[in-house]
């Protein structure tokens, strides 16, 4: 581990400790989501309610199940209370479980949304009281119950989320057991009774009454839940579902760390945070610590070396005619490959053509070629013969012996 690597780590590491510290300091924000966990301590979830309830009902008679109810009823067949306390009932209320109410069995929701087709299996409308109202600002609303108990008492909730109500009913089978009273001093029931083949059916409006807010805001909030719970009676088991509300299901948690360390805010910034750090690292040493390219020396151009050594080789053993002949050869090679001109025969037109497209003096041309042609006739050369071709040659190439090769 080098010295600037160690520099970044303790800089990231200092950042993430500050970043904790913040994060835990400074103030959490309320959460008014309406969720109603049995888990969370947040104004709308249901914690304190969780904790309370087995006094109200008799303690081993309640029984939370995540399950739904369907899946519960196929598997239990026994005479119970059925207990729901959600913002919405949609995905509840099922025939299933109607039909299992009608042989005997008791079902008690409070819930501030019902599905319309369950209102109108129980002739029920379920509407908004006064749709001119709006909500914030509503101050709050007054609950009241007509059991004999209650004479007198009143209950204000606060704050006011619903304001819808059960606006008609089918008298014959419907009994009214609490009221709404309204900004407007109109009352509308917000807590009935039906009867429903052998079984009966308690509804309720108002599931924020079993908040922690309004628990623990009031001291007759907890007097009006335990009455409004009073109608679920004790010859039977309560069944509480609460699936989708509680992470306590009884079974064992499937949870990674990374699912751990995202519930907690600070957490969760402190784990991002050391990840976009990583890879800040990385990217920022990628670009400074290339790889080191080798240095390739390039081949050296021996060939003039071989050359002159091969020359002088002939040289010594006095074989001047072959010496000559190769600087013939050498010396017509280098006119094709630098003029591109046939050197096949060297008469005066090819004295030109050279002339016009090397501009060397058309006389040391001649010269030249003269010594190539007499030497192509005789065979036979002296030394003085070659230091007059080799003069001849360094002055045709005298301007482009440093270019060439």
């Amino acid at each position: 581990m080098d010295k600037t690597f160690k520099i970044y780590l303790a800089v990231l590491l200092g950042v993430i400790i500050v970043v904790f510290f913040i994060q835990k300091s400074r103030p959490k924000p309320v959460d008014w989501t309406p969720t109603y966990s049995l888990d969370n301590k947040n104004p709308l979830d249901l914690y304190v309610f969780n904790h309370e309830v087995d006094k109200i009902v008799p303690k081993g008679r309640l029984k939370r199940v995540t399950e739904t109810p369907y899946e519960y009823i196929c598997k239990n067949k026994s005479k119970v209370n059925f207990l729901i306390i959600k913002q919405n009932a949609y995905d509840y209320i099922d025939s299933t479980l109607l039909k299992e109410v009608s042989k005997g069995n008791n079902l008690w929701i409070s819930a501030e949304n019902y599905v319309k087709s369950f209102t109108d299996t129980l002739k029920l409308q379920y509407a908004d009281a006064d749709p001119s109202i709006s909500l914030r600002k509503i101050d709050s609303i007054k609950l009241s119950l007509c059991m004999s108990s209650w004479h007198a008492k009143k209950f204000y909730l606060r704050p006011v989320l619903n304001s819808f109500t059960f606006t008609k009913m089918d008298s014959s089978v419907t009994a009214i057991l609490g009221t709404t009273q309204m900004p407007d001093n109109v009352v509308y029931p917000n807590f009935i009774q039906i009867k429903y083949g052998r079984g009966y059916i308690y509804l309720h409006n108002q599931p924020q009454v079993f908040t922690n807010v309004t628990l623990l805001s009031d001291a007759s909030s907890a007097d009006y839940a335990a009455h409004i719970l009073s109608y679920i009676t004790h010859d039977k088991p309560v069944v509480w579902f609460v699936k989708g509300q509680t992470r306590n299901t009884g079974e064992p948690l499937n949870e990674t760390i990374l699912s751990v360390i995202f519930r907690y805010p600070a957490l969760r910034a402190t784990w991002l945070l050391f990840i976009y750090g990583m890879l800040l690292y990385i990217l920022f040493n990628a670009k400074r610590r290339q790889r080191v390219v080798p240095v390739i020396t390039p081949l050296k151009n021996t060939t003039v070396e071989f050359v002159q050594t091969i020359g002088n080789l002939y040289f010594l053993e006095g074989d001047i005619p072959n010496i000559v002949e190769k600087k013939i050869i050498y010396f017509l090679d280098r006119i094709r490959h630098r003029y591109y001109l046939d050197t096949g025969k060297l008469d005066d037109s090819f004295a030109e053509k050279l002339h016009s497209k090397s501009g060397k003096d058309k006389v040391l041309i001649e010269s030249i070629l003269l010594f190539i042609n007499n030497f192509e006739k005789t065979k036979s050369a002296r030394k003085v013969d070659l230091v007059k071709l080799n003069s001849l040659t360094e002055e045709f190439w005298k301007e482009e012996n440093k270019t060439y090769n």
